[in-house]
């Protein structure tokens, strides 16, 4: 895997999902906010269901892209967050954090973050033991949305990878993430994804990663 995928791999289920809240380090200022509170209070119920899909589903890829054939401890880790992804209503995804406290600064992704351990703890260990990842949005719904509900997606995507590289103190990563979304943007991300091909035979996430690792590439260039 290149450097610039690796920003994609996750630490443990235990330290990511199901820890307590308290015990999730908190976010600096350097981060790619690309769903902002403005942008956030703006979408329809539709279009932040596109987010929490890519959020879950570039979560489980992360956790899918750590596990070892043949384990059964991590096996039962992805069963577990398909589980809660499939059988939690996606409405419970909230941005408390912006509401609540009014920490603006935060992104969607790390708010979602904060309050998985309350969201799937009712599914805790209830997964069917199978390394099946997360798969949500399919094919036909993808050529049905627009270039901007498809914008909505990759911001998923970037935020929750950004988010998981914090969370295992990776700050290689989290630099070169950081300075590739600076540099192309979203619209750099929706050019590259569009030039990729998608590989349907997997979750969105597989191709996604693709496209995003291209489009650092090239900022680096």
């Amino acid at each position: 895997m290149t450097r610039t995928l690796r920003f994609i791999v996750v630490c443990s289920y235990v330290l990511l999902v199901l820890a307590p809240a308290t015990a999730q380090t908190t976010l600096d200022k350097r981060q790619p906010r690309l769903m902002t509170a403005y942008k956030w209070a703006g979408l329809t119920e539709n279009q932040r269901d596109i987010y929490v899909k890519g959020f879950l589903e570039t979560l489980s890829f992360g956790l899918y892209s750590r596990s070892r054939p043949g384990n059964e401890h991590d096996a039962a880790i992805v069963s577990d967050w398909t589980a809660c992804a499939e059988r939690t209503p996606r409405s419970s995804w909230q941005t408390f954090d912006w509401s609540l406290r009014g920490e603006t600064e935060k992104t969607v992704a790390a708010q979602f973050y904060d309050v998985a351990s309350l969201i799937c703890k009712d599914v805790a260990g209830k997964g069917d033991k199978t390394l099946r990842p997360v798969w949500l949005l399919k094919q036909q719904e993808w050529k049905r949305l627009s270039l901007h509900d498809r914008a909505i997606y990759l911001m998923a995507y970037t935020e929750t990878a950004f988010a998981m590289n914090q969370r295992m103190k990776d700050s290689a990563a989290e630099r070169d993430l950081d300075i590739c979304i600076a540099s192309a943007g979203i619209e750099g991300l929706i050019s590259s994804m569009e030039q990729t091909s998608i590989e349907w035979q997997y979750p969105l996430p597989w191709s996604v990663s693709r496209a995003v690792g291209a489009t650092c590439k090239r900022s680096k260039q």
